[in-house]
């Protein structure tokens, strides 16, 4: 597969939950603000939030390597001298893939429980959480400003970690392809989980719990006010294995509410709170209706 057809297989898949959610959300809208309708400037103002936060993150990207690059670099340090062979076919591809998937796992739990979420670098998160409605089209979810700050470590780290591992075996230094399967797993998970049309039903989420695969409904008790935990963005063994696994179908993971647990508005959350959205902005945009915010 060609880094384009990657980056268009990605694409496509949150463009397809993003139509699915959308659709959810239209299905849905009577059981929510009491009936208040949407008003036509508070729409065109989410989508003016969204087109900043996509060219935030669209920024961010254009100043570091592709994948591909990025990952062929890390091995030429790793693996000096090594040559990089061809990926390998079949079972042996299929194990690979599978345990660089759960590799992968454990660098994004480490990096988003403590990096992510300390107090120090929360500005880089903030925005993610801001949401007080959990689906793909909301600001912050779909696209998140500062998410070259997490892609990029995780590719690095899971292509340091996997040659070194690799070196000390003394296996082949295989291709950046052997990393397509996994990552292309991860992004679809990082959209899953935060699909508001996967939570509509438990089919979907008893199939993938059984592999450790992160579910829409155990990640999106990460997104509530007070609980710590399921830090996974695509598979929660590691959240199982350190505590902090949240269980879904307990009663008091249950009716939670969502967003932070303080007041903030899309651009306090990508500016450490250091500007905010003037009250009447807040009020005339309906904002109360997606953010946890005074009133």
């Amino acid at each position: 597969m060609t880094v384009a057809a990657f980056l268009g297989a990605t694409v496509a898949v949150q463009a397809l939950f993003l139509g699915l959610d959308l659709a959810d959300r239209h299905a849905t809208r009577g059981t929510r603000y009491d009936g208040e309708r949407l008003r036509p400037q508070s729409l065109a103002f989410l989508l003016v939030v969204i087109a900043a936060f996509f060219a935030i993150q669209a920024a961010g990207f254009a100043f570091v390597p592709r994948v591909d690059a990025l990952v062929a670099w890390v091995r030429e340090r790793v693996a000096r001298g090594i040559p990089a062979m061809p990926a390998p076919r079949g079972w042996r591809l299929a194990i690979l893939a599978t345990g660089l998937f759960y590799m992968a796992g454990f660098v994004d739990y480490a990096w988003h429980r403590w990096f992510s979420h300390n107090r120090w670098f929360w500005f880089t998160h903030e925005s993610h959480h801001l949401p007080t409605q959990v689906f793909v089209g909301m600001p912050g979810l779909g696209v998140r400003p500062f998410a070259v700050l997490t892609v990029v470590p995780l590719v690095a780290f899971t292509a340091a970690l996997t040659y070194g591992i690799l070196r000390l075996l003394g296996r082949p230094m295989w291709e950046w392809t052997v990393f397509q399967i996994p990552l292309l797993l991860a992004s679809t998970l990082l959209v899953t989980s935060h699909s508001s049309f996967m939570r509509r039903g438990w089919l979907a989420h008893d199939v993938l719990r059984r592999l450790a695969l992160t579910t829409p409904q155990e990640h999106v008790l990460h997104h509530t006010t007070d609980l710590r935990g399921n830090y996974g963005n695509f598979t929660t063994l590691w959240d199982r294995l350190f505590g902090t696994y949240l269980d879904p179908r307990l009663a008091e993971h249950r009716d939670k509410r969502y967003g932070l647990a303080y007041d903030q508005d899309f651009l306090g959350a990508i500016t450490a709170g250091a500007v905010r959205l003037p009250p009447s902005w807040r009020k005339r945009f309906q904002l109360d209706r997606y953010l946890n915010i005074e009133r």
